[in-house]
């Protein structure tokens, strides 16, 4: 029988996040909204980011960015970070954030 090291449980963060893509006229130009957001958070931060739909929309869409940490403080930090960055993209891009929400929760049931 192996015995279990004593060890940290888990912590997850999510930032759930709506946003409007301004004068999008094809679901390419959407897309491309996304994926270059996606390229710059996971180079950045290295966390997971997907695109949540709505599947036929041009100018709507609705991400997630996810990480797992070691620390309830750290997995806080990277989101607070994440924001910030979003909140200063949007007012350098053709995107607007319609909505923003985000929590952390510590995985203890291993």
């Amino acid at each position: 029988m192996r015995m279990w090291r004593s060890y940290e449980s888990p912590v997850f963060g999510i930032l759930m996040l709506e946003i409007k893509v301004q004068g999008a006229k094809s679901l390419k130009d959407r897309r491309q909204v996304f994926r270059s957001l996606q390229t710059l958070l996971r180079k950045r931060w290295n966390v997971s980011v997907t695109d949540l739909g709505p599947s036929g929309s041009w100018s709507d869409l609705a991400m997630a960015v996810g990480i797992v940490g070691s620390s309830f403080d750290s997995v806080e930090d990277t989101l607070s970070d994440v924001m910030r960055f979003l909140n200063m993209k949007e007012e350098l891009s053709e995107f607007s954030i319609v909505r923003m929400k985000r929590e952390v929760e510590k995985y203890d049931v291993f």
